[in-house]
């Protein structure tokens, strides 16, 4: 057995006993078995077709057996026939698919709507998308609101209505802060041009070699690139600045590039608008009200000072409003009837659960992003009008959303650190509170010391009958420092603290370099002084630590 081992490895030995002597037969019994199982042809309906090879009464009786296993019951038939009829109800049908591309903002162009209280935003974005694609005029404006109020859902709703009849006229680049840095800004924006132009006139672009060199002369390349593509018309003519290809940049989060060291992108961006010989829009989106006192002189002078404000939701009755906007359909369909109305209904009247989940979104996020996310589990899974009338009614659906939004939140994870864990985040929140978002590991580990120390002067102390007295012992443990260093990189791992250069703007010249320089960073500042802010806050983490914790009194200072 060595060489066979040696070949095929250790051979494994088999759970069932086997005769040496029924070998052969068992392995011809097998053999016909499955040749007369191989002879049977299965008939969608559970009904079995012998191909002409007559067979034992063994085999027939396996063959009915398996037909009876095949075929559903009574009770399973009509419940899978209820099903289809249900499915292929085409009123049903046409709603589900009308709301569900309503909800995901996926409408055909001209059925899409915007929110009312977003109109007079809407109206500016769309005079100056029409001037520079129309009229091909350069522009620079910075759309700022909450985040999910629609900033980019402004832009791209009169892209789409454009793209209908200028198409040929106008190119579009998107830019996200949170994803590029500068480096990888240029070479998408490289990137996008080329793939875009190729598409229109099929100008590869390939002897420009655009995404290479300095920013300089990445844009000087840029601009050569688009002079060179102009809109095709029947009659030969000298290239005017009304046959240019507007190029629209959508930047995303653009305050991420507002840093005191590095804004080399956004001067080139702009200073485009100013002396490019080509039609450059750029719509710049931000949720921080204060991002044009972070641009630097020659930034904030090629800059048209532009500034188009989403405002928020002021009313709980324009809450409403605009929730019945986001999920009235106007199609005509029956089912679509039923739904207006009850949801009409439900809105309106104060007794409605669906009403109180409303208000509460109102008291709380104020987000009809929110409330439209929760809601399509119930009309995605619904299978007739009745059933999503119902759900909408009793709000199960939503209740279940909200849930499990709340298992993967940093107040889920709360629940789960060990107590050492939790008291040196609680103690951290103390710090942050006390010292304007600004915490780092010394701190930290100074007021968890302290705190320890406290509860344990509180412990009781039991007098004694020969006149000693006796002190519980304590049951919290003041941790060395080093060994406290390992639960503090795991709350950083749980994102419940983040470095200060990663927030938003970048509030300093050393933090910037920091962010951008991150393998010199623990040679510059040690780790005990890296100042971080808190994710969760104090106020939070006293809703969330439970009463019976001993860390509970610690939330309020």
């Amino acid at each position: 057995m060595e060489h066979v081992d040696a070949e095929f490895g250790t051979l494994r030995k088999s759970l069932q006993a086997v005769d040496s002597n029924k070998i052969i037969q068992d392995v011809s019994v097998d053999h016909e078995q499955q040749a007369f199982l191989r002879k049977i042809r299965l008939v969608t309906g559970g009904r079995a077709i012998d191909s002409g090879v007559k067979s034992s009464k063994s085999g027939d009786s396996q063959a009915t057996n398996k037909r009876k296993h095949s075929q559903p019951g009574p009770k399973h038939e009509a419940a899978s026939i209820k099903r289809r009829q249900v499915i292929l109800d085409p009123s049903f049908v046409q709603f589900q698919s009308h709301l569900l591309k309503q909800l995901h903002c996926t409408l055909p162009v001209g059925k899409a709507r915007l929110p009312s209280f977003v109109q007079e935003a809407s109206k500016e974005v769309e005079r100056i998308l029409k001037q520079s694609i129309i009229q091909k005029e350069s522009h620079s404006a910075i759309i700022v609101g909450p985040r999910s109020h629609y900033k980019t859902a402004v832009i791209n709703h009169h892209l789409s209505l454009l793209n209908q009849r200028y198409s040929q006229q106008f190119v579009t680049i998107r830019l996200n802060g949170l994803i590029h840095t500068e480096q990888a800004a240029i070479n998408s924006i490289a990137f996008q041009l080329e793939s875009r132009l190729q598409h229109l006139h099929g100008n590869k672009g390939a002897d420009f070699q655009i995404s290479s060199g300095s920013l300089t002369e990445v844009f000087e390349k840029v601009l050569r690139l688009i002079d060179t593509t102009t809109i095709q018309h029947t009659k030969s003519s000298a290239s005017s600045r009304a046959e240019k290809i507007s190029v629209i940049f959508v930047f995303d989060e653009i305050d991420t590039f507002a840093g005191p060291l590095r804004q080399t992108l956004l001067y080139n961006l702009f200073d485009m608008v100013e002396h490019a010989r080509v039609p450059v829009c750029i719509l710049g989106c931000t949720t921080k009200m204060n991002v044009v006192e972070h641009l630097e002189k020659r930034v904030n002078s090629r800059f048209s000072q532009r500034i188009i404000y989403i405002p928020g939701i002021k009313t709980f009755e324009a809450f409403i409003a605009a929730v019945q906007d986001e999920l009235e359909v106007d199609i005509p369909n029956e089912c679509a009837t039923s739904w207006n109305a009850a949801l009409k209904d439900s809105l309106l009247r104060d007794t409605s659960k669906l009403h109180q989940v409303v208000k509460n979104n109102y008291e709380t996020f104020r987000s009809v992003v929110l409330f439209k996310n929760s809601i399509l589990g119930l009309i995605a899974k619904e299978r007739s009008i009745e059933a999503v009338i119902t759900g909408l009614e009793t709000c199960d659906w939503i209740h279940a959303y909200n849930r499990n939004q709340l298992e993967t939140s940093l107040s889920s994870k709360v629940k789960s650190l060990s107590d050492l864990e939790l008291a040196v985040l609680v103690a951290a929140g103390r710090v942050s509170l006390k010292t304007d978002d600004n915490v780092n590991f010394n701190l930290a580990y100074a007021e968890y010391s302290n705190m320890v120390k406290e509860t344990n002067k509180r412990m009781p102390i039991i007098p004694q009958a020969t006149g000693t007295s006796l002190m519980l012992e304590s049951t919290l443990r003041v941790w060395k420092k080093q060994d406290v260093k390992n639960v503090w990189e795991n709350i950083i791992d749980l994102d419940f603290l983040a470095e200060k250069g990663t927030i938003g703007l970048r509030i300093s010249a050393l933090a910037a370099f920091q962010a951008s320089n991150y393998h010199t960073t623990g040679t510059i500042i040690p780790f005990d002084l890296r100042t971080y802010q808190m994710q969760i806050t104090l106020h939070e983490l006293r809703r969330t630590v439970p009463k019976s914790s001993i860390y509970y009194s610690w939330t309020q200072l």
